[in-house]
């Protein structure tokens, strides 16, 4: 049985990786901070190993017989970039520096973000080949943790993948969106242009980071800090909503209109400013910043060609199944959505 120790367990990607890897007979380990909340996943028999990448390194009995390390772990929702290098660059380096130590090194699968790639242009679709041009500091931190990984390059086989917007069963941040559409039918964007998006379902996600763990190229040990080539996949479906239409979208699966209500540029920068002064969860300027650009649109010929990955189901039927879930789990009321667009 192979063994796989994933980072970032707990959040909305990890437990459906743990999952599958389980379904699939690995065994699994997972890193578990002393305040996370790890008791489904050890009741579903995933091992738990204490550790803070943003305080320490992994030990050396949490590496033992590990095969496979799927490095999830990062901060998404501050606007200081100091706590964001803190854990997306500063926890990488640890992690790093623990693989070293390894008697057996294992293979690394390093879940990035499109942010550390940054925006294109307007009706422009981008592709993984370019190099970075991260604009937010989410985006930059993202960047300094891929650079942190590839310094092992010569000591480990690295693969990085860099997702879009992830969504589906479980997504916390999605249903940010999907509530207030779901109760008034209003789906607030920032600015009157919004950009095209780049998206990509969980489960899409967690097939296309299995199989570039196990089939997919490694980083190059001579690889520059733009990482570009080899090694480096970008996640995400070759259908651009922009943020606008992605929100009629949402009301369609939930079986409502929603009307789109823009917030001019300035005051949308000044309510982000504020809610991120007031630690108003995921408000704050930097995604602001990144809602701002002209285009997120990212699409990997690789997915295809070196992974024999295709995405089957459409985004219509994925919000669907994403909306039936937030009702059967009660996060949406069975007829919200639905009272509204018969009324």
């Amino acid at each position: 049985m192979s063994t796989a120790i994933v980072t970032g367990a707990t959040g909305f990607i990890g437990t459906r990786l743990c999952e599958r890897l389980l379904a699939e007979g690995w065994r699994v380990r997972a890193t578990v901070r002393q305040s996370s909340r790890a008791e489904e996943l050890r009741d579903r028999g995933v091992e738990l190993v204490p550790c803070d990448l943003s305080q320490e390194g992994l030990s050396t009995a949490g590496l033992q017989d590990v095969e496979v390390v799927f490095h999830l772990a990062g901060l998404t929702t501050s606007a200081d970039l100091a706590r964001l290098r803190k854990v997306n660059r500063d926890g990488t380096r640890r992690l790093a520096e623990s693989l070293r130590r390894a008697s057996n090194p294992p293979r690394v699968l390093h879940v990035s973000s499109i942010a550390a790639s940054g925006p294109g242009l307007r009706q422009q679709v981008r592709r993984g080949d370019e190099p970075p041009v991260p604009i937010s500091n989410y985006g930059r931190s993202k960047l300094e943790g891929e650079r942190a990984i590839a310094e092992l390059a010569e000591h480990c086989p690295i693969t990085i993948v860099r997702p879009g917007v992830v969504f589906g069963p479980g997504d916390k941040e999605g249903f940010r969106i999907a509530a207030p559409i779901a109760k008034t039918g209003i789906h607030f964007v920032p600015g009157w242009r919004t950009p095209a998006l780049s998206v990509v379902y969980v489960e899409d996600l967690v097939t296309i980071m299995l199989r570039a763990a196990a089939d997919g190229a490694r980083l190059e040990a001579s690889l520059p800090d733009a990482l570009v080539g080899p090694g480096v996949y970008t996640a995400a479906c070759d259908a651009h909503p922009t943020y606008a239409q992605w929100g009629r979208m949402i009301g369609t699966a939930m079986g409502r209109r929603a009307r789109v209500m823009p917030i001019p540029p300035r005051p949308a920068k000044v309510a982000g400013w504020v809610a991120g002064k007031l630690g108003s969860g995921s408000l704050h300027l930097d995604k602001i910043r990144e809602a701002q650009v002209p285009s997120w649109a990212y699409f990997d010929p690789q997915l295809a060609s070196q992974l024999s990955f295709h995405f089957e189901a459409t985004l219509e039927e994925q919000l669907e199944q994403t909306i039936r879930w937030y009702r059967e789990q009660g996060w949406l009321k069975p007829n919200h959505g639905r009272a509204a667009a018969s009324a």
